[in-house]
């Protein structure tokens, strides 16, 4: 091809034909431009075919999170509810003085001081921020509320850190002092934490763990634990609401992005 144009233009030049020489190199020239824009316009289709399939990548991992989150959310929000709940109760309490009132107290005793934690989901996000690619999402209002939700993120871990900074001053260096489980089963410990049978303990052994139990629930710091418990997961739950109120927002959109793509 190239050496059939070099022999048209040897032609035109050996005849003297500059004028039609030059409209046939003009010619040549648009096709080249031509064919270079072709090149580009079919490069910038495919980079940007490869680029949508990777958003959409990105969306669907989006997604996935905030349904783990979701899951956890509804998880920890019954937790911390349950937590407030089992406070309130025992610190209304009197001392136990039989062993179902005992059990009584020890299953609140269970549900507060155990720990559990809620962290957000955000492998995803966290992969779009370091590689880079959170350019990749067109939708400005996906992004913003990406980032919104990040903050509420760190908001929540903080306050998390900070209740565990109350749990460990205020009620497990208290509780290091007394059996504050007596009714679990050391064999099933882990397992199923079956209760010790009633059979299985003895009339001075229940005085002194109601005795125990009485210590605690008087005892000026854990209680003053327990009051820090409740504010700070009743804030907690704020939280919570906030965040699950933002994932749906975030998972509508997230939706409709992936309808149009």
């Amino acid at each position: 091809m190239i050496s059939f144009f070099r022999k048209i233009r040897q032609n035109l030049l050996s005849q003297n034909r500059v004028t039609r020489y030059l409209v046939y190199a003009l010619g040549e020239i648009f096709l080249v431009v031509i064919g270079i824009l072709i090149a580009l316009q079919v490069n910038n289709w495919n980079e940007n075919r490869l680029e949508r399939q990777l958003e959409k990548k990105y969306l669907h991992g989006l997604q996935r999170d905030l349904n783990r989150d979701i899951e956890g959310l509804d998880r920890m929000t019954n937790n911390r509810k349950d937590i407030i709940n089992s406070a309130l109760k025992v610190m209304k309490m009197n001392t136990p003085s039989t062993l179902e009132e005992l059990r009584e107290v020890n299953d609140e005793f269970l549900m507060i001081h155990f720990w559990y934690e809620f962290t957000p989901n955000n492998n995803t996000f966290n992969e779009l921020t370091s590689s880079g690619n959170l350019s990749l999402i067109r939708n400005d209002t996906i992004k913003d509320l990406l980032m919104s939700m990040e903050i509420l993120n760190a908001e929540i871990v903080q306050n998390r850190n900070h209740m565990r900074r109350d749990y460990d001053h205020y009620i497990y260096d208290e509780l290091a002092n007394y059996e504050w489980l007596p009714l679990i089963n050391l064999d099933t410990l882990g397992k199923t934490n079956r209760l010790i049978p009633i059979e299985e303990v003895s009339e001075d052994r229940l005085r002194n763990l109601n005795r125990e139990a009485g210590e605690i629930m008087n005892n000026k710091v854990i209680r003053n634990g327990w009051i820090l418990a409740i504010a700070n997961n009743a804030y907690m739950l704020d939280l919570y609401k906030e965040m699950r109120k933002q994932n749906a927002r975030l998972q509508d959109l997230i939706e409709r992005e992936l309808q149009g793509l």
